[in-house]
């Protein structure tokens, strides 16, 4: 089979017209990878190193850089080849390295038991932990290197798409590995593309056995993409026209996408109430954006949309097409929905091509995983607040944080010996459990023994008083060594 080698070869294509650089480490990268996956094949009995030239694909369709490429060729060769990560070092360099480190799943002979770890227990549960310690791995490295975190989404979507030949009890195991920690991770990187798509990979391989719908859904889009096609183009003319006569952003293209299956039937169970897939009528679909269609510019536009509407308010466009409203996604980003004249629903969106590749793929700067605990068992799925010190300094937290966890977060010696606090400049003292929100500034004050020393004063019932897995963890441990 050497249907991978006509896919690498597409890689290289679109990297060479997008004048990328060191194209030639990307190939090295697939020479290296194919020799030390030689004879190693996939359950469904492909050869193994077309999954990681199909991951690179992935990756290479969202317009990251080579080294992300590379890494995506390779990130399997340490965990199942025997190659090591200073080979890879020495072989491409360290943002690589680190990439693949970060990707590489602990393996049972390398597992160290965490003894500060409450939820550790090694002996009856060794597959969960070693699971909870690998992707604890990957946020601790990801925090450096974000670009790890994508190897993994890719890696998982492709994980997804090629898993028929699994016992069902093995698929059901992987999409909720897949919903702990790969989905909330593509939330808090604000990528639309990857979250969209683990879900519907989730989603698809959840309900492989309710083919109505999907034979329902594929015929509709079918059916609607030389129309949709058509009607883009008439788009694209009429507000060039536009935007030129109005001297405002040039348009540099429109594309088009249409939504996934899990996209479409989220919209349909909320506009109908459904219960399930097997309640879906192919004319539900009329009811619903099919597809999304990006106005892409040449400037940046602040995701302003008044442009837009203006202009199909214009020519003949308010005889083709209706503003109905304007909706906002998990991430905020808003789209208008409009109508045809035959009623289909679209989302149309107007960004540059820097706001759209941002939009799909996320950012790596700023995000809430800088503030995530990468000891925290329970999975990733939270959502943050930031506050503040009486020093203005931003601190991140999980929502439902308390006065205590603030304390611990600062530190453990302000934990131990936090009394109450003043919150936003307040006179009043708020308890150590007062729950903090969004915004607040909190200046704790600590119990001081009689040289100045923060005292602890812990007590067993702040085992109430924390809402982070972290404070709990402490916590646990300090009244373990003191009662034991």
């Amino acid at each position: 089979m050497n249907d991978y080698k006509s896919l690498f070869d597409e890689i290289i294509s679109h990297l060479k017209q997008k004048n990328s650089v060191d194209v030639s480490n990307v190939v090295k990268a697939f020479k290296f990878a194919e020799e030390k996956h030689e004879n190693q094949t996939r359950k469904d009995g492909s050869p193994y190193i077309v999954h990681p030239v199909e991951v690179a694909k992935i990756i290479e369709e969202r317009d990251f850089n080579t080294d992300v490429i590379c890494s995506a060729l390779l990130h399997d060769t340490v965990e199942d080849c025997n190659v090591s990560i200073d080979e890879i070092r020495t072989m491409f360099n360290d943002q690589v390295a680190q990439i693949v480190d970060a990707v590489t799943a602990i393996e049972k002979d390398n597992f160290l038991p965490d003894s500060e770890n409450i939820y550790s227990d090694t002996k009856d549960f060794l597959k969960q932990a070693l699971e909870d310690k690998t992707y604890q791995k990957l946020i601790s490295i990801g925090k450096m290197n974000k670009f790890g975190f994508y190897i993994k989404f890719a890696d998982r979507l492709n994980n997804l798409s090629t898993i028929a030949c699994f016992p069902k009890y093995k698929k059901e195991a992987k999409i909720l590995e897949t919903e702990k920690w790969l989905i909330p991770l593509a939330k808090l990187l604000k990528s639309k593309y990857f979250y969209t798509q683990l879900q519907n990979g989730c989603f698809c391989v959840r309900h492989e056995d309710d083919n109505i719908f999907f034979k329902y859904l594929e015929k509709y889009i079918e059916n609607m993409k030389n129309y949709v096609k058509n009607m883009c183009q008439t788009l694209e003319y009429e507000l060039d026209f536009y935007f030129k006569t109005a001297n405002e952003n040039k348009i540099n293209k429109i594309i088009y996408s249409q939504k996934t299956p899990y996209e479409v039937y989220y919209s349909i169970s909320k506009h109908y109430l459904t219960k399930n897939l097997s309640s879906v009528k192919e004319s539900n679909f009329i009811s619903v954006p099919l597809f999304d269609i990006y106005i892409i510019t040449q400037e940046d536009t602040n995701r302003e949309l008044g442009s837009i509407y203006k202009a199909l308010e214009q020519f003949s466009l308010k005889d083709n097409f209706k503003v109905i409203g304007i909706e906002r996604d998990i991430f905020s980003n808003a789209s208008l929905v409009i109508k045809d004249k035959i009623l289909n629903l679209f989302n149309l969106h107007f960004l540059s091509k820097r706001e759209y590749t941002e939009m799909q793929n996320g950012t790596t700067d700023g995000t809430d995983i800088d503030a995530l605990d990468e000891t925290n068992s329970g999975g990733v799925d939270e959502s943050f607040i930031t506050v503040f010190t009486p020093q203005n300094e931003q601190v991140k937290l999980p929502e439902k944080s308390t006065v205590l966890d603030f304390a611990f977060k600062l530190h453990s010696d302000i934990g131990f010996s936090a009394l109450y606090a003043y919150i936003n400049d307040s006179p009043n003292k708020s308890p150590i459990y007062t729950r903090l929100h969004n915004g607040d500034k909190i200046n704790v004050v600590c119990q001081l023994d009689s040289n100045e020393m923060n005292q602890n004063i812990a007590e067993l019932r702040w085992l109430a008083y924390c809402k982070n897995e972290s404070t709990q963890r402490i916590l646990i441990k300090y009244f373990e060594r003191k009662y034991t």
